[in-house]
């Protein structure tokens, strides 16, 4: 298990539900490789289960970001008019923790991609958000749940405790 090291200053208000002996959100959405906090509870307006982006998806989950969470996805989008999969989150792992604790791992995806993936996957890493277009999407497996082969992790009881008591699970 990779060590993941906090992304906040000593001036920096910590969110609601964060642990002050790590300085880590109660919630997070980390990039492995770097460790650096790409989404936390203080970002999320409403976390889903059970929404269908298609027919053939049964359990997408969705988290609705706020205006902070929107300018934070999007300050990962490098890129100025078309996407350019270099200039995005595409294809880079990120775990979730709670309180610390890992909870899973995935990779950003895209709806354009025509490679498969087993495992938890956050699409659209491609797209810019916007007021009116303010949701990320975790689906199991990719472009189908159909492709993934171990147990799905996205209803662990931490995530779905965690957002429950802050009121974000809807």
């Amino acid at each position: 298990m990779t060590s993941m090291v906090s992304c906040h200053s000593d001036t920096e208000e910590l969110p609601s539900g964060a642990d002050t002996s790590t300085g880590e959100p109660g919630f997070g959405i980390y990039l492995v490789d770097s460790g650096e906090l790409v989404l936390s509870e203080q970002h999320i307006k409403a976390y889903y289960r059970n929404v269908h982006l298609t027919e053939a998806e049964e359990d997408t989950h969705a988290i609705e970001l706020n205006e902070a969470g929107i300018a934070k996805w999007n300050s990962y989008m490098d890129y100025e008019g078309i996407p350019k999969l270099q200039d995005t989150l595409y294809k880079r792992d990120f775990a979730v923790r709670i309180e610390g604790k890992e909870i899973y791992r995935g990779k950003f995806y895209s709806m354009v991609s025509s490679s498969t993936y087993d495992g938890v996957v956050i699409l659209d890493a491609l797209i810019k958000l916007a007021e009116d277009n303010n949701r990320i999407y975790i689906s199991y497996g990719y472009p189908a749940s159909l492709y993934a082969s171990s147990e799905d992790p996205r209803n662990s009881p931490e995530i779905i405790d965690f957002m429950d008591n802050k009121g974000l699970l809807k």
